[in-house]
């Protein structure tokens, strides 16, 4: 894993390429970005006004206009963030943080077709606590070549993005707090309905799409109804949220209401009020953050405001954005996201604390006691990732929206010579036809070139015409209740049925006793 950590920083590292400057003016006004070949690219986009110093805990407010020409060539900083654990698969190298980082980046081909182009918005991962729309697997160019206009963005995170507080809700003319980092993908895609037509793309055909926690976020906006009419297809990529949330002023399922959590962490940083929170720097609050044992900052609430509800209730009834989906979770999630389960006791113990009165049905139907290893990943991976998603798939399927639903099971190379699997956000690099960058020294091979065509093709044909189809591949059939149709995306691309039913059936009793 060590090495692993080491390799992933040439992947995951930020990138500021340079090129023949190009000029484009804005409804904010003009902006000098970089054309390489015959894709234009424009970074540091604001699309929201710096939420620091008072704006700290408030929704986002519009990007003022400029006078003069905006270099738009370097990306902006990070929002402010704790680093990965050095220890982490996930841990890169230092890339600037900063609360004034409210800004987003373009990718666009340059033609002489005035034909709007879809639009394709990609929200990072990270728990909702790290990322950045600014690093290399990300950069947009190859998607652009295939015609489209691509758009990736910043976001608050942590205690800045999700900390509630009864001061910050009696500001609220919404009487709401703690979803700021809802809020400002909201803005983020505001932004792209009045200014994207300039940049050659259509503001009446734009895809949202996400992994992990990016997925989580497209989760999110399909349930919000702040961002109806701002997207019109979405892509979630290994994250969803369909256990209970937490409410903002009451505890409920035992989990603390989102207030309370603030509550504690004004009092774990020695402020009385709001505005003494406010006078920290953001040094003090990711300090604070640090120390602060609870993952009440990685997540939204039921406000009544962005989350009228919990989404699985928004879903049951059938309230969501409808619009059509492409939803899935890949074979070996948990390899990049537990410590190798070595210990059988602490392994048991977990499907236990997990599994509660159905623990020992589970244990039987993931073969624990051939194999407590892969028990353990096996069942982090659909506890986290695969029920939710195909839960999603299901809820959506059932309110009649067009569902596409994929299994990604193909294990790279590298690191780790494939050790690894099909981990954890693996298929970033082939969505994107980035999968020319590599770990260390490594090379691509002729497969992972086959897969980055097909991944690609098939994400921007859906937000061309809302089918994942393409010209010689398989037809990849609609998720239905009935057939629970799925794409397995490995060396071979494969339709098949009802995915992992057995063990599914059992993580589905154990997500509805989370609701008694």
């Amino acid at each position: 894993m060590r090495k692993f950590a080491v390799l992933v920083l040439a992947l995951l590292c930020s990138y500021n390429a340079t090129g023949a400057p190009v000029e484009l003016a804005t409804p904010q006004g003009v902006i000098v970005g970089d054309q390489q070949g015959t894709v234009a690219s424009f970074k540091s986009i604001p699309f929201a006004t710096p939420p620091v110093g008072n704006r700290r805990w408030k929704a986002p407010e519009p990007a003022p206009a400029w006078t003069g020409k905006r270099a738009a060539t370097n990306f902006s900083p990070a929002c402010a963030q704790l680093p990965y654990p050095q220890n982490s698969v996930f841990s890169r190298a230092h890339f600037p943080g900063s609360e004034d980082c409210l800004y987003l980046n373009v990718w666009t081909p340059q033609s002489n077709d005035n034909k709007p182009l879809p639009v394709m918005v990609w929200i990072h991962g990270g728990a909702l606590t790290r990322g950045t729309g600014a690093t290399s697997i990300y950069e947009g160019t190859n998607l652009a070549h295939k015609g489209v206009v691509v758009v990736t963005i910043n976001y608050r995170l942590g205690a800045f993005g999700y900390m509630a507080h009864p001061e910050l809700s009696s500001e609220s003319a919404e009487g709401s707090s703690g979803n700021y980092g809802t809020l400002d993908q909201i803005a983020a895609l505001k932004w792209v309905q009045n200014n994207i037509a300039t940049f050659g793309g259509d503001p009446k055909n734009v895809t949202i799409f996400g992994e992990s926690a990016g997925s989580w976020s497209v989760n999110h906006l399909t349930a919000s109804p702040l961002a109806a009419g701002l997207f019109h297809k979405a892509i979630g990529q290994s994250g969803a949220k369909f256990e209970p949330m937490p409410l903002l002023k009451k505890a409920a399922n035992n989990i603390a209401s989102a207030e309370s959590v603030g509550r504690q962490f004004s009092k774990h940083l020695g402020a009385e009020n709001i505005q003494q929170l406010r006078n920290l720097t953001a040094e003090d609050i990711l300090a604070g953050f640090d120390g602060f044992k609870t993952q009440g900052f990685s997540q939204p609430n039921v406000d009544g405001y962005v989350f009228p509800d919990h989404i699985a209730n928004i879903y049951k009834r059938g309230e969501q954005n409808k619009v059509p989906l492409i939803l899935g979770s890949n074979a070996d999630e948990g390899k990049s996201l537990m410590p190798p389960p070595t210990d059988k006791e602490k392994s048991l113990q977990y499907f236990k604390d997990s599994g509660g009165e159905h623990s020992e049905e589970l244990l039987r139907v993931y073969d624990f006691e051939q194999d407590s290893m892969a028990a353990s990943y096996a069942f982090l991976r659909d506890m986290v990732f695969t029920w939710n998603m195909s839960e999603w798939a299901s809820l959506a399927a059932s309110s009649g929206q067009d569902t596409w639903l994929y299994y990604f099971s193909f294990a790279p190379p590298a690191p780790m010579d494939g050790k690894l699997g099909a981990y954890h956000a693996a298929e970033i690099r082939y969505v994107f036809n980035n999968e020319h960058i590599v770990f260390g020294d490594g090379e691509t091979n002729e497969a992972e070139k086959k897969l980055g065509k097909q991944l690609s093709d098939y994400w921007v044909n859906f937000a061309k015409t809302g089918v994942p189809s393409a010209m010689g591949y398989p037809q990849w059939t609609r998720y239905s209740s009935d057939s629970k149709s799925y794409m397995r995306f490995d060396n071979e691309l494969k339709l098949e049925l009802d995915l992992l039913p057995t063990k599914l059936n059992v993580v589905r009793k154990v997500q509805a006793a989370a609701w008694e």
